[in-house]
Order: structure tokens, then sequence, then C-alpha cells
């Protein structure tokens, strides 16, 4: 997180301590709304055990609102917690201050499993059209390389770039934020940045992490017009190869979008294509701190004008952080 400083993200951290040794916890990040006079708090992927015993939530949730009050949240937003137990004993504990809650559906990511498969029976499960297409980018001669230059990441980032922009995605990371942790990354051997070649031409990048016994697919794009050479396939498969060969469980496309809906189909194709499966997470936990202002944010930013303001402030961000 603390590339992101620089954008007015704050980071802090809640631990669980038995006795001298750190058990879990979990990583808050804190941005300010505009015009609100406030910000808003969330846990990304968390909390985080080691071990757990259900009497250790009260704790864990006073250390939450202790941090929600440095912050001046008026929410506090917990996703994608891995333990069911944890997170079930860290809602009772909420609801026993009389917190007001809120519990909405976790999103579901696109997970291959790779534990005890070959990467022939992987690539068998792969649908037609993955399989012609990889085939395709084989017999184009197109070669997938490890990106570690520093001249050689940003051109990922431009292709990472160009595909947002065709799919008007807006969850890139400024370059200023995101080439620290791609050299922390790759300087641990914690991941690694793929591009496909024709030649000495990048058509495609793709940044793969490893952590733990799970690869998770982070970003990746392809520049305008090297959607004929089938570049981002290539890549996928040679990720997968590598994350097999390094030991991991599972290989994580990331979050599925379309929702049944037209928007972002394709996107959802291409990672289901590759045999992956949707896998839901938990529930998203929601501490409405000050829900009266919570509320009128919220239902502010499902109109068109709290829509192109978010946009606008973030740009806005982005300017003034690239700048420091």
């Amino acid at each position: 997180m603390e590339p992101l400083a620089r954008y007015g993200f704050r980071c802090a951290t809640v631990g669980c301590w038995k006795g001298d040794r750190l058990v879990g916890g979990a990583l808050f990040r804190s941005y300010t709304v505009p015009l609100a006079y406030a910000t808003v708090t969330e846990c990304l992927d968390g909390p985080i055990f080691l071990e757990w015993e259900g009497a250790w939530a009260d704790g864990f949730v006073t250390g939450v609102e202790q941090l929600a009050k440095q912050a001046g949240s008026m929410a506090v937003v917990i996703r994608d917690c891995p333990q069911g137990e944890v997170h079930q004993d860290v809602i009772a504990a909420f609801r026993g201050r009389s917190h007001r809650i809120a519990l909405t559906p976790g999103a579901a990511d696109a997970v291959l499993p790779l534990e005890g498969r070959s990467i022939d029976q992987i690539r068998k499960g792969f649908n037609h059209g993955t399989r012609g297409r990889i085939r395709k980018a084989v017999a184009a001669s197109l070669s997938v390389r490890h990106l570690t230059a520093p001249e050689d990441l940003e051109r990922a980032y431009a292709a990472w770039i160009a595909t947002a922009t065709r799919k008007s995605f807006s969850d890139v990371r400024p370059w200023a934020g995101l080439e620290p942790v791609l050299r922390h990354v790759i300087d641990h051997g914690l991941g690694s940045v793929h591009g496909a070649f024709l030649n000495d031409q990048l058509l495609a990048a793709a940044f793969v992490v490893h952590v733990g016994k799970r690869a998770t697919y982070v970003y990746g794009g392809y520049v305008d017009g090297a959607e004929k050479h089938s570049p981002s396939h290539v890549l996928q498969f040679e990720a997968i190869r590598e994350s097999l060969e390094r030991g991991m469980a599972s290989y994580n496309f990331g979050m599925l979008i379309s929702k049944g809906q037209e928007a972002g189909r394709g996107v959802d194709e291409f990672k289901l294509g590759f045999g992956a499966v949707p896998q839901r997470h938990l529930e998203t936990l929601i501490w409405k701190r000050r829900p009266l202002l919570f509320g009128a944010i919220e239902r502010l930013r499902k109109l068109g004008i709290g829509r192109r303001a978010e946009v606008l402030f973030k740009a806005m961000l982005i300017r003034r952080g690239n700048q420091e």
C-alpha cells in the first residue's frame, strides 16, 4: 500500500498477538471522499489468521473502531475474508456492539485448480477456442519472456493502459504507484511479469503474483491491433505453466465482472475458457459508522453526475500524485 500514499491513500494495520507471537490481523487503507470531509476505510483481503479463537473477535473489532476513529471514517468495508469462522465471529462481534452493518454478496473469482494435475491435463480442460488461439500464437512464432528491465516494464504498463482505455477500466494503478510494486515482486521472487513478443515487438504483457500456494493474475493487456495474434492466450498458458512448476495449487484469473450482463462478458469468457471455475468469496461486511452520510454518498455515486465526479476526482489525485 505504501506506494499509494502519494495519491491520498493511508494504510494502517490491526494485529492480533498471542503472547509475543503475531497470529493474524488485517491491512486497511483509507481514502478521502470529496465533499464529505470523511474517509472510507477498506480491508481488501482479510482479516487473515494463522490460528483463530472466537474470543479474539471482540478485541479485533476494538482495534477496527480505534482505526476508524483516527481515520475519520464514515464507513469501514471488509472484503474477501478467506476464513469462514473468522468472518462469522467478526460479524457477530460488530452486531454485539449494536453497530449498523450491512452484508452484500461477495464477488466471484475465476480459479483454475492446478494441484495434482499435469500441464497436459490442464490444457485438455481449455475450451476449443482457447486451444485454437494458443496454437495460432505458436504458429505465428510468438515468444514469451520474463520482463525485468525498467524499460520493458514500462512497455508492459503501456499495454495494460491500452487495454484499460479500450475497455473503459479505471482500476490500473498509475505508474509511479505501480512501478515499485513490480520491482519488489520481481526482486524478491514473489511473481513475474511476462511479455509476448513478435520478433522484438512487445504485443502483450501479464503480471502474476505467487502468494503461498496461490498464483494470481493481477494485470494484463495488449497493444492496439495485437489481438489478431492472440498474445494474451499464449501469455496465460505460459503463466499457468510457470505457476504449476513453482508448486502453486491454483491459478486465480481474478474477479468475474459481467454478472450475466453483456458488459464485461468477453473478459469473463476469456478467463473461463482456460477451464477456470467460479469461486465465490464470503460476503462483504460494511460497517456504516455514519450511516446518513454514507447513504447519501452511495446514492450520489449511482447517479450519472456522481460517476463523472468520481472519475474527475480520481484523475485529479493521479495528476497531483505524479507531481510529487
